[in-house]
């Protein structure tokens, strides 16, 4: 296996220096098993040159997953909100081992026929408002007809308001502020291939302090193309964000607020991971459906795009790759059998020795987040409705049951 070039090692190593002053660690006692399984009584109510790294695969090693503990681990996790196996929002907050119910009245159908999902949670970095969606449908002559809301919990005052009205694609607290960007959803309809603007579906990334409650415009669609999903980078000087070609598809960008400059790719990557400083981009090029080629990319902000690998043989590939709170290690999903397995492969890469480590195969993975300290993975995985979320050791794979539920979000991101 060929190792990152010499001086790649050197500028992950200077990042890391410059990190490590400023590291914070938040978190809270996980709960046991039994605890989280069930709800308490009250619930009721500058260009890089990198190299491949091949033959990833060569060193994974498929051993049996090991059993969650059930016991109070030694280690903290920051505060985690999700949607509960009764479709309700639940928080798991810091120095608590019992979780506490957001809301009561999710129904798939109500006695009236109602329907109300809960859906896009997004917790800010200190762990004290939760945003998510809340649609409700009501019953016609077609099925349901919805109204569809973005509402605001504060977890300290127990308030719930909604604060927009209407859908969205893509949310995004900004670091380490109440500062939350939104993209506008665009039409089912909407082509969009050459950037012509059409001023009823071309708009730009808005953003809602929730302190002040004033509203901003964060960027404008300066290529005439509609932007959504927005993406800060960590230290907040960068927003990411698609350019909409069409539903389905779209095309990455950045803008540099500290330059006050608008940054295209002309390239579609789907959903990037930035480096701790916001120098470097991992991404896998899935951006609707995986085929079963998509491997690892490492890309300077202002450089060229580099195979990161696995250099896989068959139907195996890598996805969902996600930086490290250090910026040291690479966390991604390596689907061993193809797109057509549910099974995935938990992977970290260390970017100074170029050395993948297995950490388990599991069913049915989504998105995982990593813990402010980096000691940890956080995810939820299993069939609906059985789904739980466990967190991760990365250092010798060992699990804890977090609780029963999926769509989680991490304070301290």
């Amino acid at each position: 296996m060929k190792n990152i070039q010499p001086f790649l090692i050197v500028m992950i190593a200077l990042i890391l220096a410059s990190l490590a002053c400023g590291s914070v660690q938040v978190g809270v006692v996980a709960p046991t098993l039994e605890a989280s399984m069930q709800p308490t009584s009250d619930a009721q109510e500058p260009e890089t040159e990198l190299t491949v790294l091949d033959d990833v695969d060569s060193q994974i090693v498929e051993e049996p997953t090991p059993e969650p503990t059930e016991e109070i681990p030694d280690y903290s996790i920051p505060t985690l909100a999700y949607i509960g196996p009764d479709d309700n929002i639940w928080l798991l907050e810091t120095g608590s081992q019992t979780p506490r119910q957001i809301t009561f009245d999710a129904s798939r159908t109500g006695s009236d026929g109602a329907k109300v999902v809960y859906l896009g949670l997004h917790l800010s970095s200190d762990g004290t408002l939760l945003v998510y969606y809340r649609d409700v449908g009501t019953p016609s002559a077609n099925g349901h007809e919805y109204t569809h809301g973005v509402w605001v919990a504060n977890l300290i005052t127990g308030e719930q308001r909604q604060i927009l009205e209407g859908r969205f694609s893509g949310m995004a607290w900004k670091p380490g502020t109440h500062l939350l960007a939104y993209g506008h959803e665009v039409d089912m309809d909407y082509s969009n291939p050459r950037g012509e603007s059409d001023t009823a579906q071309t708009m730009g990334i808005h953003a809602i302090d929730l302190d002040s409650g004033e509203t901003h415009y964060l960027v404008a669609p300066e290529r005439g193309y509609a932007l959504s999903v927005p993406n800060w980078s960590p230290d907040g000087r960068f927003l990411a964000f698609s350019e909409s070609v069409s539903m389905e598809t779209g095309m990455f960008a950045y803008y540099d607020l500290e330059n006050q400059e608008y940054v295209a790719w002309d390239e579609s990557l789907g959903r990037a991971s930035w480096s701790p400083d916001g120098s470097l981009l991992t991404y896998d090029r899935i951006y609707y459906v995986a085929t079963g080629e998509e491997r690892l990319y490492l890309r300077p902000r202002q450089g060229d795009e580099q195979l990161l690998g696995p250099d896989y043989e068959g139907p195996a590939f890598a996805s969902q790759p996600v930086f490290s709170p250090a910026g040291d290690q690479i966390a991604y999903l390596a689907r061993l059998e193809g797109p057509e397995t549910d099974f995935a492969t938990i992977m970290v890469l260390d970017l100074a020795s170029g050395e993948p480590k297995s950490l388990g195969q599991f069913e049915d993975v989504w998105e995982f987040s990593w813990v402010p300290d980096g000691s940890h993975l956080v995810f939820s995985f299993g069939l609906y409705p059985s789904r739980h979320i466990i967190a991760l050791n990365i250092s010798d794979g060992s699990q804890t049951v977090l609780a029963a539920g999926d769509h989680l979000t991490l304070a301290g991101q």
